[in-house]
């Protein structure tokens, strides 16, 4: 089994291009020690299963510092704590004109693997969330998504339960409130979630 002093042995090994080293390490700590915190509270985890997850760790927190540190989001990186930060909007809604602009961008320019912003309006808690597309169906105008299933080209979801679940195209104003983990309840806005490491890998993946 991996032990946490090879694991940040391995972290800090490898540096990021024209980063320095104390700010690479700082931002791999956090997403090692915030990952290290969700595999603590997984119920019933198999030491197998742990294992696999730990071994592989490295890898992954490396390729999400690295991926962080050279994205060109548009957005404050928080390398102490690993996240994106921006201003968040007062309500989380989706416009008229999105169901439009979501169909023109997966006729012409969506492509496998891209990541895309699913809105959750569900309460008690509204927020938006990454996954990739890993299916486009042109001839009935659906698409799949790894984590949530069927949309239509309109963005609503085809799952059952989904109604208030929509996927929105991929562009600045959309991607912000799923990069920094922003948050709503009935009130309004509350503090932000921590992105999970799938949704940073995810994340590191945009080009905008």
């Amino acid at each position: 089994m991996t032990h946490q002093s090879d694991i940040f042995q391995q972290l800090t090994s490898t540096n990021a291009v024209g980063v320095s080293s104390a700010v690479f390490a700082e931002l791999c700590m956090a997403l090692y020690e915030r990952e290290l915190k969700q595999l603590a509270q997984q119920p019933q985890a198999s030491i197998s299963l742990l294992q696999r997850r730990l071994q592989s760790l490295p890898y992954h927190v490396k390729n999400a510092a690295q991926g962080m540190l050279e994205s060109d989001a548009p957005y404050t990186l928080d390398v102490q704590n690993a996240s994106w930060q921006a201003p968040q909007k007062r309500q989380l809604s989706i416009s008229a004109t999105q169901p439009s602009k979501l169909q023109r961008w997966l006729r012409h320019s969506a492509r496998l693997g891209d990541t895309v912003p699913i809105v959750d309006l569900r309460l008690p808690l509204q927020q938006v969330r990454l996954d990739s597309i890993d299916r486009i169906d042109h001839e009935q105008q659906r698409v799949h998504c790894n984590m949530h299933g069927w949309f239509s080209f309109q963005g609503e979801c085809l799952e059952p339960d989904g109604e208030l679940l929509h996927l929105v195209r991929p562009d600045n104003s959309n991607l912000a409130p799923a990069f920094c983990g922003h948050q709503w309840n009935h009130k309004g806005r509350i503090d932000p979630r921590t992105l999970s490491l799938r949704e940073v890998l995810l994340a590191t993946t945009v080009e905008f």
